[in-house]
């Protein structure tokens, strides 16, 4: 079970570090990525926001992962589009290709998330 406690922390970790700058500092984070800042503010930050908040749902699986199993579905659903739909805003100019690495690194925790769901069970409550 260690192992998968260490991947939610992971996953949580990379999710904070994504979502906070952009609620925080957006900006920076489109700087570091060769673009620039959106029109829509309010919409940089409010994925900032949702992207965190699966971050903070990532650390609650690394705490008890049988527990709070329920929580990675909602990764696998959230993460599985996100590269697709970035490549979609590159191909209409509207997204670097910086911005695809970090999409794709979600199909990796995808990958992972589902053998943590197909390999083991829930806790009984």
């Amino acid at each position: 079970m260690k192992r998968w406690k260490i991947l939610f922390a992971v996953a949580a970790l990379f999710n904070l570090l994504v979502g906070l700058p952009l609620v925080l500092a957006p900006a920076a984070f489109y700087g570091s990525l060769g673009q620039s800042v959106p029109d829509d503010i309010l919409s940089v930050q409010t994925a900032g926001l949702l992207i965190a908040v699966f971050g903070v749902g990532y650390a609650m699986v690394a705490r008890d992962p049988p527990a709070h199993r329920a929580i990675v579905w909602l990764g696998v659903i959230g993460k599985t589009p996100l590269p697709v739909l970035t490549w979609l805003q590159i191909q209409a100019g509207k997204a670097s290709m910086d911005t695809l690495y970090v999409a794709l690194g979600d199909w990796v925790f995808v990958a992972l998330f589902l053998v943590f769901l197909l390999t083991t069970r829930r806790t009984a409550a």
